[in-house]
């Protein structure tokens, strides 16, 4: 049974705004053991920026984690909203639940026309590599030849953490291809990521011809994870790269094969460099 403040949907908005301990208790009250009339209550709530902006955020992350059927349709209804603010909490509501419904909505966000939106999206795909890889790898590799580069990017970036081996071709072909330099990058590290020794060449040259000094450092990076047997003369190369970011990465890299030589695999401190473009 819910509180007089779920149950009657008439939450006050400092109430809410404070986060106080009885709402937080009220919510999981009312997520532990769902009914659609609970759901409907906490529909209600997300759905009204009176709400707050923070406790609305509690509710659409509470109602992906209930794993109510009403609490899922509710959510992706809402990715479809006029209203950004309400599709981008629907969007963090959906990385709880890993189903074929909601990883194709969240991919279909990485194209909405709002950055906050598209943001929360790859943040909640993020979560869910396996579903990915299971139900959205052909709508990531459609997604690469998006013609905006903010969707493109994290096409990239997800594709390479699927590990899937469908995403070596397209990712090197953006790698190769791609005008634009974000994509460059995220298709460079997505294919360390993949882990395919495949991509030494196409890597190694990015890594020493590409224009802009972030690809080659994400190349340096990704080389790095391959442990090729060019791996370490390519990137002891790339140690006098004119862009000291570069060089910060190649020697990054370069340290980690030569722990991984001598069977050490204790993760390293990672600074990220400063970049001369900066």
């Amino acid at each position: 049974m819910l509180s007089d403040a779920f149950s009657s949907c008439q939450v006050e908005k400092n109430h809410l705004e404070t986060d106080s301990p009885q709402w937080r208790r009220d919510l999981e009250t009312a997520t532990q053991s769902p009914t659609s009339d609970n759901i409907a209550v906490l529909v209600t709530l997300l759905s009204d920026p009176a709400s707050g902006e923070m406790p609305r955020q509690a509710i659409a992350e509470a109602l992906g984690r209930t794993g109510h059927a009403d609490a899922s349709d509710a959510l992706l209804r809402g990715t479809s909203d006029k209203d950004e603010t309400l599709r981008g909490l629907c969007a963090i509501g959906l990385g709880a639940i890993h189903s074929r419904d909601s990883v194709i909505r969240l991919l279909d966000l990485l194209t909405d026309g709002s950055n906050t939106v598209r943001n929360l999206a790859e943040r909640s795909l993020l979560q869910m590599p396996e579903a990915i890889s299971q139900f959205g790898i052909e709508c990531l590799i459609e997604l690469l030849e998006h013609p905006v580069p903010l969707s493109r990017s994290p096409a990239a970036r997800l594709l390479g953490l699927t590990q899937d081996p469908r995403g070596l071709v397209p990712l090197v072909k953006h790698l190769k291809q791609d005008k634009q330099w974000l994509v460059r990058m995220w298709a460079a590290k997505g294919l360390g990521d993949l882990g395919s020794d495949s991509a030494f060449d196409d890597l190694a040259e990015r890594l020493q011809n590409d224009e802009k000094n972030r690809v080659r450092a994400a190349a340096a990076e990704a080389i790095g994870k391959l442990h090729h047997p060019g791996s370490e003369a390519v990137l002891t190369a790339a140690l006098s790269d004119p862009d000291g970011g570069v060089q910060k990465h190649a020697e990054e890299s370069l340290a980690k094969l030569r722990r991984a030589q001598i069977g050490y695999d204790e993760p390293e401190e990672h600074h990220e460099p400063h970049f001369e473009d900066e």
